[in-house]
């Protein structure tokens, strides 16, 4: 069989359906179009060399033909390569005005009757090949300039790694370019490389374009030299194992155990297949890709460390320490969920904000959920191709993403998600060394860490509730005792104050001390009461109810005892959901709150509640008691709801313990957040009653 008679043929169907793969794709920008001309003129080229050397008779045209598509391929390679440089350029560079000068002459010539001469086509030829090889290879060389001059690791190695492979086709194909003169001083079975390498380039260009990512130049190079060594051994295994009769006998093979032979060295391929593709790929993998290898060895060794923890202050300071030790992160934030919007729990480098809304990151939530991450340059290259493409709106969008995550000092957001799939957190990374510091693998290396990190953060959550759990089935027992061992003295005390007060009357001082007694002892007797209401809550009778009507009838009770620069405001909507909670454990956790507020505002400021479903999707009212009050020391706002922590002289430190006991009871949470409005804001989340029901009034 000669390769140089059937290989143009075969060359030009693969570069025809590499080319028709393209025009298939449904978003086409100008580098896409360009692509599809370069790889039909290629296709084209190869045709008419298939038909030069099938058909001699007509061989005076159709060689006039071939140069003729020779001439045009720099004319479409140009412009083509100059789609991948960096600034983006579309206006005609010296180059092009080059390829174009240059190609008017040499047209002429091809018409000239100059070309059927023998020595005068021969040199007419070399010229073209000489013309064609040049200007490709001086594309290629303004493409690894300009990738030089950026600031991107991904565009200075795209630019390399095209700039490496573009000029080894192009000196390759050279002696495919001009078959009639170099090819001849080789032999007739002499293997196409040129070809060969000519269609590998194209199929590397179709999937840049189409999926703009280096790492598939990199991943492309492996499997093409993964698959050449397989090919390389297995033909040698061949070749020795079924061929050897020929070799030592000079025998066909058809004369030997042909069969038999063909079944050993299957055995041995199927023996060496997997081993020997590690080995392959090991190397390779190390050539290509040593930062990401880097990575994936630190982030599992961070993972395991991780596993262990079950505390989230240990979890944030680990995380961060290995982002750090990685050295391939400088900036770094965890983030965790709470009712209305995301809290910073740890960070590395520049500080970033210390709260997220979620209706400000609404757009990144969405891109969270579809595709597992939100990458800073993939919003940006989406913005470009959208713009190119006409679509203002979603360019706009897509630039809004990018500008969010500079906001947040991130180029990669991970979400954080259980076992259950909700999600719990965020994780932001960023190295601001370089401007796409992290490649599509790497972002899949950082979600499987952020995977883990879900996990773990989900297993704190528990192991805090049971250690809660097992304090208060503690704090139960004790105060089982504390009321049989204190409250009965203190009855005791009380009773004879009580006598002595009124059996005889005392003098002045005397009924002072005695008012004094039984003042106290009181008081001692309200805080056992409050800690056996804690240690061990009443769960009441939970019913269906209207917040908004609980929330008035608390008001009505609240506003005599106000003072009268305090202002009590109410916003609450009478058409919100119902929730399933005791109405009178939800106003006495008012009263502690407001009653709270009240002391803190030192009799002026304002006190607003309001209640509202802040996400219908999730089924969760919240209520937002806020005051204009000086706030809460930031070192006591950490053990808040611990029970008698409190800055009061005469408080317990068990109103807002027992007010999140109560709201805990029905299912609930209860928080303080930081609005940056001044003041206090405590919310009260409750999840909305899953009945078709009605809620009845309240009673008068």
């Amino acid at each position: 069989m000669d390769f140089h008679l059937w290989t143009p043929l075969i060359s030009t169907l693969v570069a025809l359906a590499i080319a028709v793969k393209v025009v298939l794709r449904e978003r086409k920008r100008r580098a896409h179009w360009l692509f599809v001309m370069f790889a039909t003129n290629v296709a084209v080229w190869y045709l008419a060399t298939f038909l030069e050397y099938r058909l001699p008779r007509t061989s005076g045209l159709l060689g006039r033909l071939t140069a003729f598509v020779a001439v045009l391929l720099p004319q479409t390679g140009v412009r083509f390569l100059r789609a991948f440089r960096v600034d983006g350029s579309t206006r005609p560079s010296w180059l092009d005005r080059w390829t174009a000068w240059l190609a008017v002459p040499l047209l002429v010539l091809v018409a000239l009757p100059w070309f059927d001469g023998e020595l005068a086509g021969t040199t007419i030829r070399a010229v073209i090949a000489a013309y064609v090889v040049g200007l490709l290879l001086a594309a290629v060389s303004t493409l690894y300039t300009s990738g030089r001059e950026s600031r991107s690791r991904e565009e200075r190695l795209r630019a390399l790694y095209l700039a490496g492979v573009g000029a080894a086709a192009t000196l390759v194909t050279t002696a495919d370019l001009v078959p009639f003169t170099l090819n001849k001083l080789l032999p007739k079975n002499f293997p196409p490389v040129g070809s060969i390498l000519v269609l590998a380039v194209l199929y590397m260009f179709s999937e840049v374009l189409e999926r703009q990512r280096l790492l598939d130049l990199f991943e492309l190079a492996g499997r093409f030299l993964v698959l050449t060594a397989l090919g390389l051994v297995l033909a040698g295994i061949y070749y020795f194992l079924v061929d050897w009769q020929e070799l030592v006998q000079a025998r066909t093979p058809e004369e030997g155990p042909y069969f038999l032979n063909a079944i050993v060295a299957s055995v041995v391929i199927l023996l060496l297949f997997d081993p020997l593709r590690a080995k392959v790929e090991e190397r390779i993998g190390r050539v290509f890709s040593g930062e990401r290898v880097d990575l994936e060895r630190a982030a599992l060794q961070l993972r395991q460390r991780l596993a262990h923890l079950l505390e989230l202050d240990a979890v944030g300071r680990r995380l961060m320490e290995g982002l750090e030790a990685s050295r391939r992160v400088t900036r770094a934030a965890l983030y965790l969920a709470d009712a209305d919007g995301f809290e910073r729990v740890a960070h590395l480098g520049d500080e970033p904000p210390r709260r997220l809304t979620r209706e400000g990151l609404e757009g990144l939530l969405t891109e969270l959920k579809a595709s597992g991450c939100a990458v800073r340059e993939t919003f940006e290259r989406s913005a470009e191709e959208r713009r190119e493409l006409g679509e203002p709106q979603d360019a706009e969008r897509m630039a809004s993403g990018a500008r969010t995550l500079d906001a947040l000092g991130a180029s990669v957001l991970l979400p954080l998600e259980g076992d259950a799939g909700e999600l719990s957190g965020l994780l932001s990374v960023r190295d601001d060394r370089v401007k796409d510091a992290f490649s599509p693998e790497e972002v899949q290396i950082l979600q499987g860490l952020a995977g883990q990190v879900g996990v773990v953060v989900e297993n704190c959550r528990l192991h805090a509730k049971m250690k809660e759990r097992d304090r208060l089935a503690a704090l139960g027992e004790m105060a089982a005792g504390l009321a049989h061992e204190i409250r009965n003295p203190l009855g005791s005390i009380k009773a004879s104050a009580q006598y002595l007060e009124g059996a005889r009357a005392p003098p002045a001082e005397q009924k002072e001390f005695l008012g004094i007694i039984v003042e106290e002892v009181e008081r001692l007797d309200r805080v056992v009461r409050s800690f056996l209401d804690y240690a061990r809550p009443y769960r009441g009778n939970p019913s269906l109810l209207n917040v908004s009507q609980v929330v008035e009838r608390a008001a009505q009770i609240l506003r005599p005892d106000l003072p009268p620069a305090v202002k009590l405001e109410l916003d609450c909507d009478p058409s919100l959901p119902p929730v399933r909670m005791d109405p009178e454990h939800l106003r006495q956790v008012l009263l502690n709150i407001v009653r709270n507020a009240v002391e803190a505002l030192r009799e002026e400021g304002a006190i607003t509640i309001r209640a509202r479903v802040p996400y219908p999707t999730r089924d969760v009212l919240e209520l937002q008691i806020r005051d204009t009050g000086p706030g809460i020391d930031a070192t006591i706002l950490p053990n808040l709801f611990i029970p008698f922590v409190t800055t009061k002289a005469q408080g317990t430190g068990l109103g807002l313990a027992i007010s999140q006991r109560l709201v805990q009871s029905a299912g609930g949470s209860i928080e303080v957040r930081d609005t940056g409005l001044g003041g206090s804001t405590f919310v009260i989340s409750l999840p909305v009653a899953k009945t078709g029901a009605s809620v009845p009034p309240p009673p008068s």
